[in-house]
């Protein structure tokens, strides 16, 4: 018996759709990585750093079916919002940087994608900031343009929200969706230290 033959007997469960996704993804984030080498001396490009796209995939794909509304917050070239979308999520992002809005754009459609993008401020217009829950801002921009306005959206109706906080902000981020976001929503984040983080929200 051939090798071929030994082979065709044996059940493979692959899903073909999720690898052809997989390997378009690797092209964006291939682009990305390319925009970024070209561009990174002007100042809109001087805030933004790339997450682990591998991880945040992986985690994505575990959440679908979990959540539907996706939200990202500081989405800069927007590729995890992109990957969103060509997921099934209904996914949006909010960025402070024009021209970075631009650049997610023309790649939401050379992707593809139905992912949508605003320029503003992702903190909510009414969030009262307490030294005492540690709500410090260093390098989020509180432009007091609102993303949500431009998107006609409010936080709570997002049932899922990533970013990449900076370290410090990360109670920031957290008050944010605690005060803000949909009880029960989840808050998926990245951070060079901590990887992957995975959180469900509880209201005060």
């Amino acid at each position: 018996m051939s090798s071929e033959e030994i082979a065709s007997g044996i059940p493979i469960d692959i899903d073909l759709e999720a690898l052809s996704l997989l390997v378009e993804f690797k092209q964006l984030w291939d682009e990305a990585e390319e925009i970024w080498n070209a561009n990174q001396d002007e100042p809109s490009f001087h805030g933004y750093v790339s997450a682990d796209y591998r991880a945040v995939y992986e985690s994505l794909n575990v959440l679908q079916g979990h959540a539907k509304t996706f939200l990202e917050w500081g989405s800069g070239l927007g590729v995890v919002s992109i990957m969103a979308s060509r997921m099934g999520f209904n996914a949006y992002g909010i960025e402070a940087e024009g021209e970075l809005v631009e650049y997610s754009r023309v790649l939401a459609r050379a992707y593809q994608s139905n992912a949508q993008f605003a320029v503003g401020n992702l903190i909510p217009d009414t969030f009262a900031w307490d030294a005492s829950r540690d709500d410090e801002v260093s390098r989020t921009l509180t432009d007091p343009v609102s993303g949500y306005e431009e998107l006609n959206l409010n936080l709570k109706d997002f049932d899922l929200v990533y970013a990449y906080p900076w370290p410090e902000e990360r109670p920031l981020y957290e008050n944010m969706m605690k005060g803000f976001g949909r009880p029960g929503s989840l808050f998926l984040s990245y951070d060079a230290k901590r990887g992957i983080d995975l959180v469900r929200i509880q209201p005060r």
